[in-house]
């Protein structure tokens, strides 16, 4: 590919990435604070109830949505038919599952020993009433290049969550405040994003079949559901073997270093999705963009990871307060193996474009397997959280690795095009977390901690900045045209 084919559709991808990750910084803060007032108000007990019944409806979220963002995100041609089939679809879905969550509230409190999960299950029914038909209007709107818009609204959306969430806490209503946050998100970013969406012009094109769209967007709704089916193991094992107090610590930790997981992943889908799917439209081969976008977000993720290892520790100890010091302590450990699962998820994006379903559902029934097997062993051995964390992360690592041998074998990437930038961006990653974690040691109270350790990566960084030229994301975005380089 010429970098004069090149540059505008990476200048493209740049901006929707720009926008989605300025999204995600004001997602971030705005859960941080939400995450420190809801830590002293909401008791680890209470709180590992919540992520149960979270976990427990995470099936019937994949069934509510039925892969419908995914398919618009990566249809070739987006018109109004489509959009209004997938409406119709996602309503159906919804309501359905709301009916579903309700009936089997009582046997999910059942499955995970708490009783407390049966109401918040069938609050958490609710949301379904809005989340789907909230994702196709995003989606949509994200494959018309509207990037900045939807940034906009789902910042919007979620403060208006926390604030009513907050608000139900304060009155007592704990922790039915963090599930109704939950509900009013998705219910908001509907209305916004919906208004928005019927006053674009759609071309018009064939009837589109119910049926046809969920024979596609269906598997991709089963995909998501093996997926964070083996995502919600490792949450059961601790709650079942090590009981609510645990789970409330692990679920607060998973969250810290999920939820960036979650944001980095979804910026890099939505951004390089439609990019992907109109090369793939082209005919030209996904091959030689791939290593670019796995560089970047190895890059992406062993240097924010790196920085979350160092400092996490410090840092969701001043964040949560008192009582929270196990999940503190458990920070590390998710955070050394959160750049494999964001890696194999967003290489799950390029089997999507590809219509590699067989593919794909294999590396997921993989991960799922190896995450069964590894955590069960982990709980045999130790019962400890810290080795049921690193039993998923080596799971994901196992999925990430079938993925490359099978593309490096197919001739779509070659594994050496990826060895040298995944090395050099771990050692960055690595440097990040030792420089921070040894100039946090020194550090007396949390606070001092988290300044001395951010301190203590500023070395690592600037080297990062005269070496630049060595740094494989670096040369990949002055190839591609995003970079431009002085004369001289």
């Amino acid at each position: 590919m010429s970098t004069d084919t090149a540059a505008p559709e990476a200048r493209t991808t740049m901006v929707a990435l720009v926008w989605n990750y300025a999204s995600a910084i004001a997602a971030a803060v705005l859960q941080l604070c939400y995450t420190a007032y809801t830590a002293r108000v909401v008791l680890p007990e209470s709180f590992g109830a919540f992520a149960a019944a979270a976990a427990a409806t995470t099936v019937l979220g994949y069934v509510a949505g039925a892969g419908l963002a995914t398919y618009l995100l990566r249809a070739e041609e987006l018109t109004r038919q489509t959009v209004r089939c997938a409406y119709r679809v996602s309503v159906l879905s919804g309501v359905l599952c709301c009916a579903v969550s309700q009936a089997l509230a009582p046997l999910a409190a059942t499955l995970w020993g708490m009783p407390q999960v049966t109401s918040l299950v069938q609050l958490y029914g609710v949301y379904f009433l809005a989340q789907p038909a909230s994702q196709v209007a995003v989606a949509a709107l994200r494959r018309l290049d509207r990037a900045r818009f939807c940034a906009l609204t789902e910042t919007v959306a979620q403060f208006a969550g926390m604030a009513v969430g907050a608000v139900l806490l304060a009155l007592g209503w704990s922790p039915y405040g963090l599930v109704a946050a939950q509900v009013v998100t998705p219910s908001v970013t509907l209305v916004v994003a919906a208004v928005s969406l019927a006053r674009l012009p759609l071309a018009d094109g064939p009837h589109v079949p119910p049926r046809e769209m969920l024979r596609v967007s269906g598997a991709f709704a089963g995909y998501g559901m093996i997926q964070m089916t083996a995502a919600d193991v490792t949450l059961f094992a601790v709650s079942r073997f090590l009981g609510p107090a645990a789970a409330g610590q692990f679920s607060r930790t998973t969250l810290a270093v999920g939820l960036p997981v979650a944001m980095l992943c979804q910026s890099l889908r939505r951004a390089v999705m439609p990019s992907l799917a109109r090369i793939n439209a082209e005919g030209r081969p996904l091959g030689t963009v791939l290593p670019d976008v796995l560089s970047a977000t190895s890059a992406v993720a062993c240097v924010s990871f790196g920085v979350l290892a160092g400092v996490g520790p410090a840092a969701l100890s001043l964040l949560l307060g008192p009582g929270w010091g196990a999940a503190g302590a458990l920070v590390p450990v998710l955070a050394a193996g959160a750049p494999l699962v964001l890696l194999c998820q967003v290489s799950y994006a390029v089997d999507e474009i590809r219509k590699e379903m067989g593919s794909l559902l294999r590396t997921q029934l993989l991960v799922l397997a190896a995450t069964v097997v590894l955590v069960g062993l982990a709980v045999a051995v130790g019962r400890g959280m810290a080795l049921v964390a690193l039993a998923a992360s080596v799971a994901a690592g196992v999925g990430h690795l079938e993925q490359l041998v099978r593309w490096h074998r197919s001739g779509l990437c070659r594994l050496s095009a990826l060895v040298r930038p995944y090395a050099v961006h771990a050692a960055v990653g690595v440097a990040l977390y030792g420089s921070g974690s040894l100039a946090a040691s020194y550090g007396v109270g949390a606070p001092a901690k988290v300044l001395h350790g951010l301190l203590g990566m500023v070395p690592v960084a600037l080297l990062c900045v005269v070496l630049r030229h060595r740094l494989p994301l670096y040369s990949a975005a002055v190839s591609r045209g995003m970079v431009t380089e002085r004369a001289g």
